[in-house]
């Protein structure tokens, strides 16, 4: 039986999804202290079959399967990786075969870099659900979405909230008509909570002008989705 080390992980976001960020995104997940060789990588990939795959500014091999979300096939020097992409109930399970290479810890540490980005993914879009249940009204997504001990708060006396009397006054809420994210971090506690940091040029149309706030939401997973704990602003603008 010829040698190969066998890894796998599950993610919370779809094999199309999961199968763009291993391939699009390996500046974002993929460690340089743990490579497969002497190289800075990370490892690239040019996609589309015959496709050249670096390890870093090294061309270690061509990319023979490429099927966006069920499976991707390349080699690595006198081996081949292959990587399936399997839908679960709840996201993806990445399955990697490295033929030919013993040492499953390299692989291993790749993934669970890869695991926390993808993670990161999830729990974006989960807040662009927020976002969107927001500007359309949607009671009952905040019904389902929120925790029953959930807390909202935000800049000023007064400004925190419960679960029930955020929904009480979600139908007043102005839309928003700038929402713009960046730098988010994500700090994984266990394999069910997580907070997640960003911050957030906004503006709803009651609003005068953009505000600059960092915004801290911790979620945990129930019942197979993620779920909103605690939402908290924090002004960034020098003259809040």
């Amino acid at each position: 039986m010829q040698d190969e080390a066998h890894v796998s992980v599950e993610v919370d976001i779809d094999p199309a999804a999961a199968f763009e960020i291993f391939t699009r995104e390996t500046g974002a997940w993929w460690r340089t202290d743990r490579s497969l060789s002497t190289s800075a990588g990370p490892v690239t990939f040019e996609p589309g079959v015959g496709g050249t795959v670096r390890d870093g500014d090294v061309e270690v091999g061509r990319v023979k399967v490429w099927e966006p979300g069920p499976r991707l096939v390349f080699g690595y020097g006198d081996t081949d990786v292959e990587v399936r992409f399997e839908g679960t109930n709840d996201g993806t399970r990445v399955v990697l075969r490295h033929y030919g290479w013993t040492d499953g810890g390299h692989w291993q540490y790749q993934l669970a870099g890869f695991a926390r980005h993808s993670l990161e993914h999830a729990l974006l879009g989960r807040l662009g659900e927020f976002l969107d249940a927001i500007n359309a009204g949607d009671l009952d997504f905040f019904e389902r979405n929120l925790t029953d001990d959930a807390l909202l708060i935000f800049p000023g006396a007064g400004n925190t909230y419960t679960k029930q009397q955020c929904i009480a006054t979600m139908s007043d809420h102005p839309p928003y008509v700038k929402y713009d994210l960046s730098d988010p971090k994500i700090v994984h506690l266990g394999e069910s909570t997580a907070v997640l940091t960003h911050h957030a040029t906004l503006m709803h149309t009651a609003d005068e002008k953009p505000r600059s706030v960092v915004v801290t939401d911790v979620l945990v997973l129930r019942d197979g989705a993620w779920r909103m704990a605690l939402h908290q602003w924090t002004p960034a603008d020098e003259t809040e």
